[in-house]
Formats: C-alpha cells, sequence, structure tokens
C-alpha cells in the first residue's frame, strides 16, 4: 500500500509538472528548503540519540557487567550470592533498556541471540555440568570456555539466571557445586566481552577505556563497524541509511520491532497457549520487569536518553521534534506509550505463574495500539 500511493503521487507530481513549469520550480525550490531544514534538524536528533541513548547505554551496560563478573569471581558466602543476584538484575535491565536498538551490532554481530536466548537449555546443562570438571580439570574447563562463547541457549543472561536464582529467590551458597561456580565465572566473563563490543560498535573502539580495548584485541573481538559514526553522519558517504529522515525513522522501527516481540513473543506465546514454555527471565521472576524495561527502551529512544524517564520528551529528542511538527501524531504516541507502561506493570505477578491472566491480553493491547502509533508517526515523517 505505501508503494503503491508513493508511485500515485509520483505521477500525480508528473502531472502537474506539465501544466506549469515555473510554478512547480518554485515549489521545488520551497521543497527543497523545506527537505533541507527538516535533515538538518533530524541530523541533531540522531546524534542524541547516539551520544544519549545509544552510547549511553552500553557504556551502563558494560560497567555493570564488569562490575557483575568481579562480583561473581569474589563470591564466597550467601550474602556475596545475594548481592550477584541483585547486580544480575541491574545489568539485565541494562540490557532491556537496549532493546529498542537491536539494529547495528547486536543483531549484525548476532550478540542477542547469543546472550539473550531462552528457555535455558536446562536438561544440557545438567548433562554436561555431571559429565565434566571444569572447576579441577584443564580439558574439561577448556570445553566450557568454548561453548560459552559459541552456543546461544547456554549461555548469556538466563544462563546464569538458572545458576543464581531459583522461583525468584536466590539460591543457597552452599548448594552451588564448584563446577556450577565455574560456569558462573565463565559466563559472566562473557557476558562482559559482549557488552564491551556492543559499546566499542557504536561509540569506536578509541571511546572506550584502555583495559576494555585491550581485552577486545586480546580476544580478536575489535568491532568493524562503527555504528554510531554512521547514524550521526546518515545520507554522508560511507553510512548505511542514505538520508537523516532514514536514520530518525530506523530508531521508531527499533522501537517498534521490541513492541512486536514483548505483545507476541514474550507475552503472547504463553498468554495465548503458543508454548508455554518461551518464557523469559522465569528462575529470577523478572519477566514483567523485562517487559516493562524493553518498554521503557522505546522511552529512551524517542525521548532522548537514560534521563527521559518521565512525560515530557527532552529537547532535541526526535519526539520533542516531532511534537513541533507532527503534534497530533505525537500525542497519539505518548498517550500510547504511557498506557503501556500501566498495563504491563498492572499484569498479575510472577507471569510465570499467570501467563494466563486478563491482565496479559490487556498489556498486549496496549502494545498494539503503541505499534499502530508508530505506524502513523512514520508516514508523517516520510512525507
Amino acid at each position: 500500500m505505501k508503494k503503491i500511493f508513493k508511485y500515485a503521487m509520483l505521477f500525480a507530481a508528473v502531472g502537474i509538472l506539465s501544466v506549469g513549469f515555473t510554478s512547480c520550480e518554485d515549489d521545488d525550490n520551497n521543497n527543497d528548503g523545506n527537505n533541507n531544514a527538516k535533515e538538518a534538524a533530524l541530523s541533531a536528533v540522531n546524534k542524541q540519540f547516539v551520544n544519549q541513548t545509544v552510547i549511553a547505554t552500553y557504556k551502563k551496560l558494560a560497567d555493570d557487567c564488569e562490575n557483575l563478573q568481579d562480583q561473581i569471581n569474589d563470591m564466597s558466602s550467601q550474602a556475596d550470592l545475594e548481592n550477584v543476584c541483585n547486580m544480575w538484575k541491574q545489568a539485565r535491565q541494562d540490557w532491556e533498556w537496549s532493546e529498542a536498538f537491536l539494529f547495528g551490532a547486536a543483531s549484525g554481530y548476532s550478540i542477542d541471540p547469543h546472550i539473550d536466548t531462552w528457555p535455558f537449555d536446562v536438561t544440557a546443562f545438567n548433562s554436561v555440568i555431571s559429565k565434566f570438571n571444569p572447576a579441577e580439570n584443564e580439558d574439561d574447563a577448556e570445553y566450557i570456555n568454548h561453548i560459552v562463547a559459541t552456543t546461544q541457549n547456554f549461555t548469556g543472561f538466563h544462563a546464569l539466571e538458572y545458576v543464581i536464582f531459583r522461583n525468584g529467590q536466590p539460591r543457597t551458597y552452599s548448594d552451588l557445586t564448584a563446577n556450577e561456580l565455574y560456569f558462573a565465572k565463565a559466563v559472566a566473563a562473557d557476558l562482559y566481552l559482549s557488552a564491551c563490543r556492543l559499546e566499542a560498535a557504536w561509540a569506536g573502539i578509541d571511546n572506550v577505556n584502555s583495559d576494555r580495548q585491550q581485552l577486545l584485541e586480546d580476544e580478536e573481538q575489535e568491532p568493524e563497524d562503527n555504528f554510531g559514526e554512521e547514524l550521526i553522519n546518515a545520507g554522508k558517504a560511507g553510512s548505511r541509511w542514505k538520508s537523516a529522515t532514514d536514520g530518525a525513522i530506523q530508531i521508531i522501527a527499533g522501537c517498534q520491532e521490541i513492541i512486536g516481540e514483548v505483545a507476541d513473543g514474550k507475552i503472547g506465546s504463553a498468554y495465548h497457549g503458543d508454548d508455554i514454555n518461551y518464557i523469559e527471565s522465569p528462575h529470577a521472576y523478572n519477566s514483567i520487569q523485562d517487559f516493562y524495561d524493553n518498554i521503557m527502551s522505546c522511552k529512551h529512544a524517542l525521548y532522548g536518553g537514560l534521563n527521559a524517564t518521565g512525560k515530557t520528551p527532552i529537547s532535541g529528542s526526535l519526539m520533542a521534534y516531532c511534537e513541533t511538527n507532527h503534534a497530533k501524531e505525537a500525542a497519539a504516541v505518548e498517550a500510547a506509550l504511557e498506557e503501556a507502561l500501566s498495563k504491563i506493570l498492572a499484569m498479575k505477578r510472577p507471569f510465570v505463574l499467570n501467563y494466563s491472566d486478563e491482565s496479559c491480553g490487556a498489556a498486549i493491547d496496549a502494545l498494539n495500539t503503541l505499534d499502530e502509533t508508530l505506524d502513523d508517526l512514520i508516514k508523517v515523517l516520510e512525507d
């Protein structure tokens, strides 16, 4: 439908051109001026998005994953384990805050499926951990390190979640085996490496600290791209985005991708009975917090950064631009966003025990409405 509409408008423009060349030339000049102003404004929007949302989020993720790794390496008591669980939730929130911009390094380098695939394969884990002794055997340790680094449902947030949580609470520290602890350390190290790569891929490797640069070099994980630079320079040579407008639309499309995933997959799969095992963060009872933070990632992306937690977009953000230039559509998005967040908070907890509750359906409906308002926003930005 969009292509048909655009071609119809193009044919209409050709018809007008045949009637009055001088008038259209003046219109073209005006349109060029308007388009240049729009491109300049959206270029500034994209720059703020890169610096205040994407890079800020990934830096926080890397900082908190480093802290998580350190705490796991030093863990020796129940109190330590409880601190590790709290730190997991903090790093987990950072990651969920990034899911509105999975385009770029997270998808391009397959980091998203590597560190955030669920459900964790508990049967395979129990089999492996009973056959191998990485805590004492170097060959076994090398094997565990290899599968943690190369698989996608045997590592990441949910692998670590299973080791440290049971039924929404920290495990009993004395129940942890030496091999489980080794596995947790390996997973935490891999998480930190992935977070460093995300930060470097958007900020540029020269703009992350020297320890992270060295880690990426040692592990041969230096990013090949600078996605932040490309988006800031959208419309210029070397950027995968052909215009600043395309870059801004990519921000919205990234939001729509996670909104659809939360509605259809993260909530919908279990709620509709398609797959009652497809439940994110079930061992920590963190599912609803994950959903909420996913939609907060949309707010951060649209409203101007990690400090955009209220109902007013930050100056220079995409929503601030839209409030000025497309007020009707912007107001609809803002109202739908608040409604979606509210409906997610109202879901009956924990999700893993209440996935068929009516509150889940209400959240799905609100998310679908939000997605529709973003469709409308893209349409006016494309004009």
